[in-house]
């Protein structure tokens, strides 16, 4: 591990996930899949592992700062982009990243006029973007953010290695993270989207207007914003402000399976201003119920009325609220809403069920409490947080599991999430992989705990089967 810090620098303990300092305007964080994080202020950097090519870089060659940092799924895929002490500008790459990155880096180097310009951000599984100018390309992004890019441009192209564009305006600021969040930053605005609720709750607790679009001069504030693709879920994140009046940066940053932490704009009043890191207070919302109905028919009760919802005979739906005269809001395949009359549906007895989503956040904030390496000994009870199925065959694997869940019921819990899908599924997998999930047991109970680690992972492994199939009918 390599640490080069200054007085000005943003110092990060990564083992303890702790912010110790933030000051001036101007920062680069990257995270790697390793922890490996890098951190950069004009006036220095701290690092952790860093790449020891780009180490022998920055101590041989006049080196005045660093202008980008990006690791990518392979300790030798990376990115780094340097000023140097004469103002002019270059980067490295490092051996290991993606070939069609390579082709178009070998491309933009045969430009001089794109090489002092050319960023690339690296992601999970060989994912990246990189830009230089209005030229750009990437690869295995989410589709959103692919989507966004294309917009932007002012031509595209696809094809099954690469997708590169033109844009009509310049890129300062890419990030995202696999299970659907992104955000962008450039000429022709900002635009994000954010999956995760703890995320969603941080970003909004940077404006004023608490439920309200920030304005474009609020946006202006920003001077970094950072998701990590790496992450087992889009909880790792770091949104920074401008710094004024010598005051400490205003931030919110989280780390996955941590406490989030934040620093608010100081009010302006007394000389001596409140600095204290704060815990972002999470209000947990009153859980919506709901009870299980079959549909009797295909259709619409009014085949002309789009807010009617379209059924098929025998489907298992939601019913919400009742809205009179036996209408009932009701929700089907895919999160979609409408209303049915009460005709039409054939409800499964009496049972009142909690929303899923309400389950989901508490098995979420329960799982960042729990897992922390080295300190578990006893498995979740996940049964704990869905407990919906009664199918008899289910009954056993229930009752006899230290999990305590069956597939019905973790297929439910899982949708609460509200990113459902087979490669949200593959990527949640990851956390329950005997090998990786031994890091959070105590080493006296880690055996039989990745054995019931074990048991959830083929869970995982069977739900992406059925999601799957379920795409591919789609």
């Amino acid at each position: 591990m390599a640490n080069l810090d200054t007085p000005d620098a943003v110092i990060v303990s990564t083992a303890l996930g702790r912010l110790e300092k933030l000051s001036t305007d101007e920062y680069i964080i990257s995270f790697g899949p390793n922890d490996r994080q890098f951190f950069a202020t004009p006036n220095g950097y701290s690092a952790t592992q860093l790449p020891m090519t780009v180490l022998g870089h920055i101590s041989a060659m006049p080196v005045r700062k660093v202008t980008w940092a990006s690791y990518g799924s392979r300790p030798d895929s990376w990115f780094f982009a340097y000023e140097m002490d004469d103002g002019t500008s270059t980067f490295r790459a490092g051996t290991g990243i993606p070939a069609a990155l390579r082709q178009f880096i070998d491309r933009i180097s045969q430009v001089p006029d794109l090489c002092s310009t050319l960023r690339v951000q690296l992601g999970n599984n060989d994912s990246f973007v990189a830009w230089a100018k209005t030229s750009w390309a990437s690869y295995g992004i989410p589709r959103a953010l692919e989507a966004e890019l294309c917009q932007l441009s002012s031509a595209h192209m696809r094809s099954t290695t690469v997708t590169r564009g033109s844009l009509k305006g310049t890129l300062n600021r890419i990030t995202w993270h696999g299970a659907g969040s992104y955000y962008v930053e450039g000429q022709e605005g900002y635009f994000w989207h954010f999956e995760a609720i703890t995320t969603r709750e941080a970003w909004i607790k940077l404006w004023s207007r608490k439920n309200a679009t920030p304005s474009l001069e609020e946006l202006s504030e920003l001077v970094l914003v950072a998701l990590d693709p790496h992450a087992p879920v889009g909880e790792t994140f770091a949104f920074i402000k401008k710094q004024h009046d010598a005051q400490e940066a205003p931030f919110v940053i989280n780390f996955y399976q941590d406490a989030a932490h934040a620093l608010e704009t100081p009010k302006a009043a007394p000389e001596v201003q409140e600095t204290r890191l704060q815990h972002i207070e999470r209000k947990p919302e009153k859980p919506k119920l709901f009870r299980w109905a079959i549909s009797k028919r295909n259709g619409r009760p009014h085949p002309g009325e789009s807010w009617e919802l379209e059924l098929k005979e025998g489907q298992k739906v939601k019913v919400w609220d009742h809205m009179g005269r036996d209408w009932h809001i009701v929700e089907g395949r895919g999160g979609t809403k409408g209303w049915v009359h009460g005709t039409w549906l054939e409800f499964c007895g009496s049972k009142v069920h909690k929303d899923p989503r309400h389950n989901y956040t508490l098995f979420q904030d329960d799982m960042r409490k729990l897992l922390i390496p080295g300190q578990l000994r006893e498995f979740p009870p996940l049964c704990e947080y869905m407990s919906v199925c009664s199918n008899a065959a289910c009954e056993p694997l229930k009752g006899g599991s230290k999990p305590g869940i069956c597939i019905h019921d973790l297929q439910t819990l899982l949708e609460g999430s509200g990113c459902y899908s087979y490669e949200w599924l593959k990527e949640e997998r990851n956390v329950w992989h005997p090998d990786k999930f031994a890091r959070y047991c105590h080493p006296e109970h880690k055996e039989h705990l990745k054995t019931s680690a074990q048991e959830v992972f083929v869970l995982y492994g069977v739900l992406m089967d059925m999601s799957s199939q379920q795409e591919d009918e789609e």
